[in-house]
């Protein structure tokens, strides 16, 4: 396999993605796979879809780099066990079709439809997928007795204003969206010195707040209200965000913390909330809009990263609109 960075990050966060995804669902037997939100896919076709979707990406993938489309079993699988040998099956095709690919034909962009993929942006797209459907796996997982819209709470987690001494764990956190993510667009880690200044933004009143996420002492995610734009009209207006620990993805742990920080600012003068999330992003996207954001519009092609162009969705909030 080739050395080339890139690569590795992605190869590495597909891995991250397909071993939360596994874990998910592992012990699923044949009537949970039957689970479904009223109106929703059961489980079992949850899963056929992420099958398929990796399946077509293998053909897609097999296309740009001039090798024969694997043939792969779609079938909507009967158990967890046999989801994670079909989607065994489909990453071992995927990871054959790029082994030993070259610079060039990694970033080499090929049109499809309206759209231009190089297998990078593709293997990327296939790392998204399985994170995008975790959180609606374990949502439907968790109970056939949960209603519509509800969430499990995750066990044991505690969210509280952020402390100095969690600078060091939320640094780790926000590094690995800057080395392994379109998710920010810094392109460099922090120091935790370097962290300092942007954590003495916050308080514990006022519009700019900062909490953490906390489960048996240590920091698994955080949330925080920011000044959207120095110009003192912007005043009334705040930049929400929110990152979980990779190893807590999927969890509910980041409902929790904006519940939580939207408590804390409740009062406060402040007539709306925006978030900018990179693209694609359907997670962030299905989080944001279950709070009450509304896409406002996308800026095409806004930032550089890992050798191509991101879109940045932005949404917003009304306050006042509840």
């Amino acid at each position: 396999m080739t050395t080339n960075d890139d690569l590795s990050r992605t190869l590495t966060r597909m891995a991250e993605a397909r071993t939360a995804l596994a874990t998910a669902i592992e012990a699923l037997d044949a009537d949970a796979m039957r689970r479904a939100r009223p109106g929703g896919w059961t489980l079992g076709r949850v899963l056929q879809h992420v099958i398929e979707s990796e399946a077509t990406y293998s053909k897609l993938l097999a296309h740009q780099c001039g090798r024969a489309a694997p043939e792969l079993a779609t079938r909507e699988p009967p158990d967890g066990a046999g989801a994670i040998t079909q989607l065994e099956a489909t990453r071992s095709a995927v990871l054959g079709l790029v082994d030993g690919i070259d610079d060039v034909a990694l970033y080499r962009l090929t049109r499809f439809g309206h759209e231009e993929y190089s297998p990078l942006s593709v293997l990327e797209n296939v790392a998204a997928h399985d994170r995008d459907h975790l959180d609606q796996i374990l949502d439907v997982a968790r109970g056939s007795q949960m209603q519509p819209g509800a969430r499990a709470t995750p066990e044991g987690l505690t969210v509280r204003p952020a402390a100095i001494d969690d600078l060091v764990r939320m640094t780790e956190i926000y590094n690995h969206y800057i080395v392994n993510t379109p998710t920010t667009f810094d392109l460099e880690p922090y120091t935790v010195d370097q962290r300092a200044e942007w954590f003495s933004h916050y308080a514990a009143a006022g519009r700019h707040r900062l909490l953490v996420a906390e489960r048996d002492g240590v920091v698994v995610g955080y949330t925080s209200s920011s000044k959207f734009h120095p110009r003192a009209a912007y005043d009334t207006t705040v930049e929400l965000t929110v990152l979980c620990a990779p190893e807590a993805i999927g969890l509910g742990i980041g409902q929790q913390l904006y519940e939580a920080l939207f408590d804390a600012l409740a009062g406060e003068d402040i007539h709306s909330a925006v978030a900018l999330i990179t693209l694609p992003n359907k997670g962030s996207c299905a989080i944001h809009e279950r709070f009450g954001f509304r896409p406002m519009g996308v800026l095409r092609e806004a930032g550089r990263k890992f050798g191509r162009y991101w879109d940045v969705a932005y949404y917003q909030k009304l306050m006042q609109d509840g």
